[in-house]
């Protein structure tokens, strides 16, 4: 076999021990997105209040279409995740531009099917996203921002490294800021994950 077919070859889209991202697409994905981001119990978390709750199908389609646009320009998106023993979609992580006050920034973000909670699968994507951001795309500090309310999603916040800085008002509802540096992550970054890489 020619040595070159043996070469490691970089991956489309980002990639963890028990998950594969793929890029966000209308036809693949929007049944699943709908169900998901149209059920109250993950709504609430993401448009509170003002914001609207439970998405409709047609604000779902959108979504999925400005994210697939935003991986093409950007090379990275909020990206939907795969269980590779199952085949499953588990959810929807990754990095997205957002608003903190008047400041653009690029927040990490989640949304995992409730059924898959506790599974740990937040904070695997989450992790190789941070890894994509910063190795990848180039990024000096990605933020991440939950409710106060939102205890497991500040504990994963927590586990990436993250630091806390405040609390500031969205959508008229109190929520808290973490924020990571490039040069803090790779102080604290744990042992490679072998996300950017496949065989």
């Amino acid at each position: 076999m020619h040595a070159a077919l043996t070469l490691r070859r970089r991956s489309a889209e980002p990639r963890s021990a028990r998950l594969a991202a793929e890029r966000p697409d209308v036809r693949r994905h929007l049944d699943w997105a709908t169900a998901h981001f149209g059920d109250p119990r993950v709504a609430v978390w993401h448009w509170p209040g003002p914001l609207g709750g439970a998405r409709t199908r047609e604000q779902v389609r959108e979504r999925l279409r400005i994210q697939a646009a935003q991986c093409a320009r950007d090379g990275y998106t909020l990206w939907m995740w795969r269980e590779i023993g199952s085949g499953e979609l588990i959810g929807q992580i990754g990095l997205q531009p957002a608003d903190v006050e008047g400041e653009r920034v690029i927040e990490v973000g989640w949304s995992v099917a409730p059924e898959r909670w506790g599974q740990g699968f937040a904070t695997e994507a989450a992790r190789v996203s941070l890894e994509w951001g910063f190795e990848r795309a180039g990024l000096r500090e990605i933020v991440s921002f939950a409710m106060v309310e939102n205890a497991s999603s500040l504990r994963v916040m927590e586990k990436l490294g993250m630091a806390y800085e405040r609390v500031f008002p969205r959508a008229g509802v109190p929520h808290a800021l973490y924020r990571v540096r490039h040069g803090e992550w790779q102080r604290s970054r744990p042992a490679p994950v072998g996300s950017i890489e496949h065989e």
